[in-house]
Parts: structure tokens; sequence; C-alpha cells
């Protein structure tokens, strides 16, 4: 039981330190102080890293949502495209637009040279 105290008791003031800022002082770690900053530093840099390449990686997701978007739309307008190309397609545009073409009703002759 008293050793149970003595633990919590060391914890409790190992919290306290912490909040105070004494902790590495109370640990005698100022020797390895430059260590422990050079770490944080690197962890930080780690952290930075991880968030720019989710950033770009949500970034890409959107773009390749976006391309696949564009591509039913072009395979949508290039069958729009091919129904227009039809001849009775082009024949009933020009009806509409009044215009006084119309579709040849013998065959072309051929010239010979």
């Amino acid at each position: 039981m008293e050793r149970l105290k003595r633990i919590g008791r060391a914890f409790l003031n190992s919290i306290i330190a912490i909040w105070r800022g004494e902790f590495l002082l109370r640990l005698r770690a100022e020797r390895f102080l430059a260590h422990i900053l050079y770490t944080f530093l690197l962890f930080g840099g780690i952290i930075w890293i991880s968030l720019l390449i989710d950033t770009s990686m949500n970034r890409m997701e959107k773009q390749y949502a976006r391309i696949s978007e564009l591509r039913l739309e072009q395979s949508l307008l290039r069958i729009d495209l091919t129904r227009a190309e039809s001849r009775s397609a082009v024949a009933r545009r020009l009806e509409e637009l009044g215009s006084p073409l119309r579709e040849p009703e013998q065959n072309a002759t051929e010239v010979k040279r």
C-alpha cells in the first residue's frame, strides 16, 4: 500500500512539474535540450509534410472526379454529334433553318479526264 502511495505521489509531482515547465529540469536533462528541441522540430516537420501531402491528395481526388465527369460529358456530346451528323437530322435542321439546300435526287455524275 505504501509503495502504491509513493507511485501516486511521484506521478502527481511529475504532472505538476510538467504543468510548471520544470519536468526536464528535475530530470536534469538540460544537457540534452538541443537534442530534445531537434526531435520536436523533426516531428513538427513530419506532421507538416504529412498535412501537405494530405491536402494535395484531396486536391488530386477532386481533380480525378472532375476528369471522370468531363469524360462522361464528352461521351454524351460525342453521341449527340454523331446523331446530328446523320442525313435525316441534317435535312431536318436545314428545313428548320429555312435553307434552300436539299438532298440531291439524282446520283452524282462522274467527270472523266
